[in-house]
């Protein structure tokens, strides 16, 4: 018996699902893009998304994302060599709930400006810093750092990061974990770009690690001698 295929998460139905090319004779013959195909040329030609980051956002895996993409370039090609039709339906998908605090990936209104708050609320500094596995030290990178260090009114916590083992999108799926943890700065040596949009905007305020420790940075915040981190890396494969 097959293996059942993996439904992919879209964000939203595309806004046009149907292109005909301006000829004299009309084509009826079209080409069928799904809908998940669809949504992977969205992420990754118009967002930039990286092949493991796209994975993330539709939660499947890279390779199953490289032949969604493949396919769809194909078909792409198919249409606009032969001058047929292109109409986009159908495929293995599932529409995005809603239910997330933020999604980040640019096609869901709902996400698109992070989690709603009330605008009387008062929100309390949260802050968060990568950790080594010692606990004390600045990790060097976001996405697979083993913990991250939060501290707020309450005092401090370390907390494992969910996305040191993920399979791609880890750091897309390491900033929806802070942005879930209620972070508003974040002291980091380095951030990818993707990882930078989604906090940009869930309006995370983002500083450059200059010390060996998560109390160095800490002390250094509580002084005002930390810069802004403004400078951002492309995707990578597997590291941010």
């Amino acid at each position: 018996m097959p293996r059942p295929k993996k439904c992919r998460k879209v964000c939203q139905m595309p806004p046009m699902r149907e292109f005909r090319p301006v000829g004299e004779r009309p084509r009826e013959d079209a080409v069928i893009l799904s809908v998940d195909e669809y949504e992977a040329i969205r992420l990754i030609d118009k967002q930039g998304f990286s092949q493991e980051e796209c994975g993330g956002y539709m939660q499947v895996a890279r390779t199953t994302v490289q032949l969604i993409y493949n396919s769809a370039r194909r078909k792409l090609a198919e249409a606009l060599v032969d001058g047929l039709p292109l109409r986009i339906e159908g495929g293995d998908y599932r529409l995005c709930d809603g239910k997330e605090a933020y999604c980040g990936c640019g096609g869901c209104r709902r996400h698109r400006r992070g989690p709603a708050k009330d605008a009387k609320e008062e929100r309390n500094m949260r802050i968060a810093i990568p950790l080594d596995e010692n606990r004390e030290d600045v990790c060097i990178v976001l996405a697979r750092a083993p913990y991250f260090l939060f501290q707020d009114e309450s005092g401090e916590t370390v907390a494992e990061n969910p996305a040191a083992q993920a399979q791609g999108g880890a750091g897309v799926q390491a900033a929806q974990f802070l942005v879930d943890s209620g972070v508003t700065e974040l002291i980091t040596v380095r951030c990818g770009q993707n990882a930078a949009d989604v906090f940009a905007a869930a309006g995370i305020k983002l500083y450059k690690s200059v010390h060996k420790t998560a109390a160095e940075e800490l002390a250094a915040l509580a002084k005002g001698e930390l810069e802004p981190l403004t400078r951002f890396h492309g995707g990578f494969h597997g590291v941010q």
